[in-house]
């Protein structure tokens, strides 16, 4: 067997691909964030997908750049076509074993396996609501009974210190830092989907003890989408803020970063972030269109005379116009890794 390596838009979905695989991506564009592209799609000798339609649309997901691929050269049109529903009807056929199922899943302690889709059981679920009234159950008044801080602005909110400098480390994504076990110093960004570091909401006690590892952790990066509305985009902000806060409680040293919705949220979207201190941005999503672009620029300058940062964790693809700023310190993304890994 040959695996070559395509440009994703050489790969080609069948169009009439029966399989409902859209649930399944975020799961798939985990694992291969986890484990690597291990496992390669297979095509025909036009490029089209017979197996890994949802490998391919995790790939887009993550924005790689590159697939591995494997050409089906020698069947016939109606191989193809069989073979596409046989791999994925003779998947349905298996079972799992609940018994020996859970007690693999409970050797495994250092990767988040509901990430690819296990319903894992929150074992200090107790805990993280906070005790127990007469009726056995106190709802958690989301983390206020864990701390409450001086707000900042209108809306108060939750002051993060941040850190003087940021030396060299190497950067992981939050949901990589589970099986991270190399050593040295690193960092720990949240430049991923926002359902991957919920949990620092809803299970912060949980995940203190394993953010304490790292040189510098970056506050959780809660979307303030333009079509949000603005009670969320100031929802997020907060809690991003809390976050940030209650971490800096812990002796984790916080990088804030830093987001914006359209030019109405700057009179809010900077609120509790240090002055004159590192901070952290993002570009994914920028690059779509003209109007992305021009919309970051405008929040980025409004940070930059606001904050005036002194060095600027950047993750994703630097801005022509920002390419001679010497505060930038450059993330290498997930996509730009397995480039790498692959080339």
């Amino acid at each position: 067997m040959q695996v070559e390596e395509w440009n994703v838009q050489d790969v080609k979905p069948y169009p009439r691909n029966p399989r409902k695989n859209q649930s399944a991506i975020k799961a798939v564009a985990n694992s291969i964030e986890q484990f690597g592209f291990e496992q390669p799609i297979v095509v025909d000798r036009n490029g089209v997908v017979i197996v890994g339609h949802t490998r391919l649309a995790a790939a887009k997901h993550l924005n790689l750049a590159k697939v591995p691929v494997v050409v089906a050269k020698n069947l016939t049109k109606e191989q193809v076509n069989a073979y596409r529903l046989a791999d994925n009807k003779t998947n349905e056929l298996a079972d799992w074993d609940m018994s020996m199922l859970d007690d693999e899943l409970s050797e495994i302690t250092d990767i988040d396996m509901s990430d690819f889709g296990f319903d894992i059981p929150t074992e200090d679920f107790g805990d993280d609501l906070g005790g127990d009234d007469e009726d056995g159950f106190e709802p958690p008044f989301q983390n206020a009974q864990k701390a409450l801080f001086d707000g900042v602005g209108e809306y108060g909110i939750p002051q993060i210190k941040g850190v003087d400098f940021i030396e060299p480390v190497e950067w992981i994504s939050f949901n990589m830092l589970n099986s991270y076990k190399k050593p040295g110093a690193f960092g720990v960004h949240h430049f991923i989907d926002d359902y991957q570091f919920e949990r620092e909401w809803t299970q912060i006690d949980r995940q203190i003890p394993r953010l304490q590892r790292a040189t510098y952790v970056t506050s959780p990066d809660f979307s303030l989408y333009v079509d949000f509305p603005k009670a969320l985009q100031i929802w997020n902000h907060y809690r991003k803020h809390w976050i940030g806060a209650y971490m800096e409680m812990q002796g984790i040293s916080v990088i804030p970063t830093i987001a914006w919705s359209d030019e109405s949220s700057f009179e809010w979207c900077f609120d509790g972030e240090p002055v004159h201190k590192p901070v952290a941005v993002s570009t994914v999503g920028v690059m779509a269109s003209q109007e992305t672009k021009e919309a970051f620029l405008l929040g980025y300058n409004a940070m930059i005379e606001r904050l005036q940062p002194t060095q600027i964790l950047y993750y994703g693809q630097v801005i022509d116009e920002l390419k001679d700023d010497t505060t930038l310190i450059p993330i290498e993304s997930f996509g730009e890794k397995m480039k790498r890994r692959l080339s």
